[in-house]
Formats: structure tokens, sequence, C-alpha cells
């Protein structure tokens, strides 16, 4: 019984040897193999090959574009110019114009393309807070103004210099849908 154990032992040892040279056989990586290294190099670049590139730490660098680089930067800013207004903070006054007559007074901000504030609009003797968002392209301004009773003004405007005019849409909770003109400037 002995005999077969160690027979049996010497086959399986032969095996994983018979095993183990199959597989050095076909490793592509094996020097021997100039053939298979250059087709690697041809087809993945120099840097797989290559031992991994760590920074400082030791931690593995990012790969982009199948080549290892210290760093990678991401541009943040937009290709396009911003147009900005007269100053940081501006005074908005601006008249809505249809059946009624508004007067609308913003303290106005702008970051980037965008712009936002706050301030009153006057209907004949009644005066409510207002909020206002919108955004710029070049010389259009889309501005929305809601007030407190949740009227909604949409405005669709041209700035020229420190004047500002176009159309709105109204919108209220209690009123059907209506337009007007708008007509105002930038301090």
């Amino acid at each position: 019984m002995k005999y077969t154990n160690i027979r049996s032992l010497a086959g399986i040892l032969m095996l994983i040897f018979l095993a183990a040279c199959a597989v050095a056989q076909d490793d592509l990586l094996n020097p021997a193999d100039a053939g298979a290294i250059q087709d690697i190099r041809k087809t993945m670049g120099d840097d797989i090959l290559s031992p991994g590139q760590q920074d400082q730490k030791g931690n593995a660098t990012p790969v982009i574009m199948g080549k290892s680089l210290p760093a990678a930067s991401v541009n943040m800013q937009s290709s396009l110019p911003k147009a900005r207004l007269i100053s940081p903070t501006s005074t908005w006054s601006l008249d809505l114009l249809d059946s009624q007559e508004r007067a609308v007074v913003l303290q106005m901000y702008q970051s980037n393309d965008v712009v936002f504030g706050k301030g009153t609009i006057t209907v004949g003797s009644s005066l409510q807070n207002v909020t206002a968002t919108g955004t710029t392209a070049g010389n259009k301004l889309n501005l929305d103004i809601l007030s407190d009773d949740l009227t909604l003004f949409h405005l669709s405007l041209t700035m020229s210099g420190k004047s500002i005019s176009g159309d709105y849409h109204g919108y209220s909770v209690t009123y059907v849908p209506w337009k007007g003109i708008a007509m105002g400037k930038i301090n």
C-alpha cells in the first residue's frame, strides 16, 4: 500500500511539473520570446511592460489614454467669454407695462452667465418683495421675477449699454397668463 501512495505522489508531482512547463512555454512575457513582446509594445505601448509607476506615497498614478502620467488636470473654465454686468452688484429699475403699470427695483448679482437678486415690485400703492434669477448670453438676458404672492414674470430682454428692454409673460395663481413689455436701466 505504501508503494501505491508513493507511486500516486510521484504521478501527481509529474503532472504539476508538466503543467508548470506548459505554462512557462505559453508565457507571453517570457524574455526569450522577443516577438510576443514586440507585438505587445506595438499594440499597447511600452508602459504596459514596464513596472507600475507610483507616486511618492506608493500609490499608482492614473492611466490616461493608455499612458501612465504623473498627474492629470482638468480645465474647469468654459471656452466661451462671459458677459459681465456694469459692476458685481447692480441696482436694476424696470417698468413692466400691460393693462397695469408695475415698477420693479432689484439688487442684482452676477456669477459667470448667471444673474440673481432680490428687490420689490410696486403695483399701484401695493408693495411686495420679489426674487429674480436669470442667465445672460452676449447682450441677451432671460430673467424670471417671482413675487411673494407667487406671480411670475418671465422676461426676455436685450441689454444695450445700461438700458434693458424687451417683452415678458406674466403667470399668476389667480389670473389668466398675460403679456407685456419691459423697459429699464442698470445703475
